[in-house]
């Protein structure tokens, strides 16, 4: 143990945190190991929140796994050579014994709306607003929710379109989540989207996969904009509870939660061919923070809109780093450190970290943006086989997470249940 502990020194952060997982697990039947357990927990706080211009890959590592691993390199050429920032290699396939059920507005109450034309990719554009039950075999009504917000920079995709993040997010944690169709930009400005998820959430507090009935406890997650969405919902629902209900934890991966886009990675991992850094090769632009501001501005409105209120781009409902990060609860994020959001991911975390927040933050050697979405290696409808190990990883470290943060939520539950058990009794 002690020489898996010393080697966890010279491998990557997500390895550290997984050794800090194992010794978890040891400490609680094998009390002559919880000084490992406190020397794990000593790495895993220097591996959760590292400063944005000295992380643990870098371009002469990257290069050398390019050559050894055939997923990553496949990925790397399939996104860097794509038109589409990557979408035709997204995973495609659904999770195994996961059931979806759609549900329409007239189910949930959730607004109904539709696309203007330059955003109509198809006929279902025109009747957007329903909602996706994605349930893992074994869930049952009384399983903890997850609350689901897709990405897109709040100006595309689904929960349709989602289906293969996230069901694999169902069977990772064996819990069924309900993705949203929240309204977007440029249709609907901020704050719609927040809106919508407050909506989503107190919907889910009464409603499970099998019909009404209180929710035994509800996380919220979501990548991208939807990771910010999802650090949005939390930190209002913080300052403006939802009766009867309260968020158990949060679980994000690539969160955008600056929208002034002035974080140093947006030019350190920019795409270029060579250098000494790892490069995002999902936002290839020569300036991604200026090529991000048209769709933030349709997001918050123009200050020379005068007819509409419009939002600065560090307005703290939804531009969260720059709110106040006290009270938060419990909260994961995952973050590549090629890509060109990890500011965004590891700033929030250092600066949650000094509210006392209880904010982690695992930086992946070598990732891109969202690159658990890309757990099929990149193959998209050609998938050969070849899986992404990091996305793997990743998703393998969500479920573990949120599966803890339930069963310490059980336990205190019961604990409760039996106090006020021998009370009555006394």
């Amino acid at each position: 143990w002690l020489k898996e502990v010393g080697a966890a020194t010279r491998n990557t952060c997500p390895k550290t945190l997984h050794i800090v997982g194992v010794a978890m697990v040891a400490s609680a039947w094998q009390p002559s190991l919880r000084v490992i357990l406190a020397v794990s927990v000593l790495l895993g706080k220097v591996c959760a929140v590292q400063p944005t211009g000295n992380v643990t890959g870098s371009e002469a590592a990257c290069l050398a796994r390019e050559k050894q691993d055939a997923a990553y390199a496949n990925c790397l050429r399939r996104i860097s050579h794509s038109d589409d920032s990557g979408d035709e290699s997204l995973d495609r396939s659904l999770a195994p014994n996961v059931t979806v059920i759609e549900l329409s507005t007239e189910v949930t109450g959730f607004p109904k709306w539709s696309r203007e034309s330059d955003y109509t990719m198809s006929a279902e554009d025109r009747r957007r607003g329903s909602a996706d039950w994605l349930v893992p075999a074994g869930a049952t009504q009384n399983t903890p929710r997850i609350l689901y917000c897709h990405g897109g920079g709040y100006e595309w995709y689904n929960p349709k379109s989602y289906r293969p993040a996230t069901s694999r997010l169902a069977a990772i944690t064996g819990m069924p989540v309900l993705a949203f169709d929240y309204r977007l930009a440029p249709e609907f400005r901020h704050p719609a989207q927040l809106e919508d998820s407050v909506q989503a959430f107190s919907w889910i507090k009464d409603n499970g996969p099998e019909g009404p009935g209180a929710a035994s406890a509800i996380f919220i997650a979501g990548d991208s904009a939807g990771g910010g969405l999802a650090l949005a919902l939390a930190l209002r629902l913080r300052d403006e509870p939802v009766e009867g209900a309260e968020v158990a934890g949060v679980s994000v991966v690539s969160p955008e939660t600056d929208l002034t886009c002035s974080g140093e990675s947006y030019v350190t991992r920019r795409w270029k061919a060579s250098g000494d850094e790892p490069h995002d090769p999902v936002f290839r632009e020569a300036d991604p923070a200026g090529a991000s501001m048209p769709a933030i501005r349709d997001l918050l409105g123009s200050p020379h809109d005068k007819e509409i209120e419009a939002f600065s781009p560090d307005e703290p409902s939804i531009s969260v780093i720059h709110a106040r990060l006290d009270n938060m609860p419990p909260t994961q994020i995952h973050v590549g450190d090629a890509e060109v959001m990890l500011s965004d991911a590891v700033d929030f975390a250092a600066k949650a970290r000094k509210y006392n927040s209880p904010v982690e933050v695992t930086v992946w050697p070598c990732m891109w943006h969202t690159f658990t979405q890309f757990s099929e290696g990149c193959g998209g409808r050609n998938y050969t086989g070849e899986v992404l190990t990091d996305a793997i990883q990743a998703l393998e470290q969500q479920g573990a997470f949120l599966k803890q943060l339930a069963s310490r939520r059980a336990s205190k539950s019961l604990s409760l249940r039996r106090t006020s058990k021998a009370k009555r009794h006394i």
